[in-house]
């Protein structure tokens, strides 16, 4: 528990803009060897200086103790309390999903690059459209999508995956679900991201007490390696929170 709270604050940190410890505790007025005990998870985080550090660094009190909530870089991992007139279907937030989620044209490559998930195209209007890569549209239940997955109306893609390294979680073929709000491994989980050349769904986990935060890549097929790299080094895409496989 402490070990989460110290990685979502030293996050929160960098996401800040703040290499060091020091740097921030100073810039504050916070005393150095508190914030460092904090930071290492040597001393507990009481909600009121949790409080303060989140004002301080722009995410919520919530995210800091719990991981719900507000993170880094306007990052919701948790959608807000849905009220019981809105669960019984009196009233209908903008922002209620409508349970359709579109499939784009790309293959996530599951340990090659895929194509780039999102390609917005001119649309005629000054703007820009992904219609053209809209191949379909699921349609699952509302509730299920807002209660079970957490997902919001706009916030998912589905898209089909290729290749062996994540088996045996994913195989070629599968349609996986991508929560693109959701771009931080705490905790963590399977991801889609860009590698460079294209998208590639693999297992994302920070590694403990690294400053600045490190990332740690990893196939579920142990055939395949994994690998390092700073958290200002991976372009996450989104979570993957939901698959479908035909049997």
């Amino acid at each position: 528990m402490k070990r989460d709270i110290a990685q979502r604050l030293r996050l929160a940190r960098t996401a800040a803009g703040y290499r060091t410890a020091k740097e921030f505790a100073s810039s504050h007025g916070v005393p150095q060897p508190t914030y460092a005990l904090h930071e290492s998870g040597e001393r507990g985080l009481r909600p009121d200086v949790a409080e303060r550090y989140a004002t301080l660094l722009g995410v919520s009190p919530a995210w800091l103790l719990t991981g719900e909530g507000q993170g880094p870089l306007g990052t919701v991992t948790r959608p807000e309390p849905v009220s019981p007139a809105d669960a019984q279907g009196t009233t209908a937030p903008d922002d209620e999903t409508d349970g359709v989620i579109p499939e784009i044209d790309v293959r996530a490559g599951l340990g090659a690059g895929g194509e780039a998930l999102l390609d917005d195209q001119p649309d005629g209007d000054g703007g820009s459209s992904e219609s053209d890569r809209i191949t379909g549209l699921w349609e699952l239940p509302p509730d299920y999508l807002r209660q079970e997955l957490r997902i919001a109306k706009g916030a998912a893609r589905i898209v089909a995956v290729q290749g062996d390294s994540m088996e045996p979680t994913l195989l070629t073929g599968d349609r996986v679900m991508i929560h693109l709000p959701d771009r931080f491994p705490s905790p963590p989980g399977v991801f889609a991201l860009w590698d460079g050349f294209g998208v590639v769904v693999k297992r994302l986990e920070f590694v403990p007490n690294s400053d600045p935060p490190r990332i740690t890549i990893s196939s579920d097929n142990p055939r395949h390696g994994r690998y390092e790299r700073t958290a200002g080094e991976v372009n996450i895409i989104g979570r993957v929170v939901w698959f479908a496989r035909r049997m």
